[in-house]
């Protein structure tokens, strides 16, 4: 990816991190939000070279659970790449699907089974994001969250580590780090 176009996506990252996210509009309005987020990462973190066999295989964003995404991050990704790779979007039924991803998003409908998804998921190269409260805590990757009415970003470095994955630097500067 072009110097450009990684200057362009850190824009759009830092712009929507300070759009306004009013209470009564918050699903459709915040998970429109979080799927431009989700499609961005792609570009501000670093897989291990083993990941893609061919030039010609998908990165794969999956979602666990209850989609709170609908349609509106097929459209995000129509027809873009991340990577050099195109940019598919899979809706997981199992656990055993997770190595085939890039991008974990867990649903909030997945709350009680934290524990056995992040086991499914250590030491495999997934960046594993979900929104729901304290999913950094009890072992996720990136957790988005609200503050001052906008969507901001929570990294575990160590996780990400252990994942074999590596943020860029313009990631980790927008991202509040939590160490556990």
């Amino acid at each position: 990816m072009s110097k450009y176009c990684n200057w362009y996506a850190l824009c759009l990252l830092t712009h929507l991190l300070v759009l306004p996210v009013q209470a009564d509009e918050v699903t459709a309005q915040e998970y429109a939000i979080k799927a431009v987020f989700l499609f961005n990462l792609g570009s501000f973190v670093t897989w291990p070279p083993t990941v893609f066999e061919d030039a010609e295989e998908s990165f794969n964003i999956c979602i666990l659970g209850r989609d709170p995404f609908g349609e509106v991050l097929e459209m995000i990704v129509a027809e873009k790449t991340i990577t050099g790779h195109p940019v598919a979007i899979r809706r997981l039924d199992t656990l055993s699907q997770i190595a085939d991803c890039q991008e974990l998003f867990v649903s909030n409908s997945e709350q009680a089974n934290l524990p056995t998804i992040f086991k499914a998921a250590y030491g495999k190269p997934v960046l594993v994001v979900g929104d729901m409260p304290d999913f950094i805590l009890n072992g996720g990757m990136l957790q988005f969250y609200p503050r001052d009415d906008k969507i901001r970003l929570m990294l575990d470095p160590q996780a990400f580590e252990e994942a074999g994955l590596k943020p860029s630097a313009n990631l980790m500067r927008i991202a509040q780090l939590v160490r556990k």
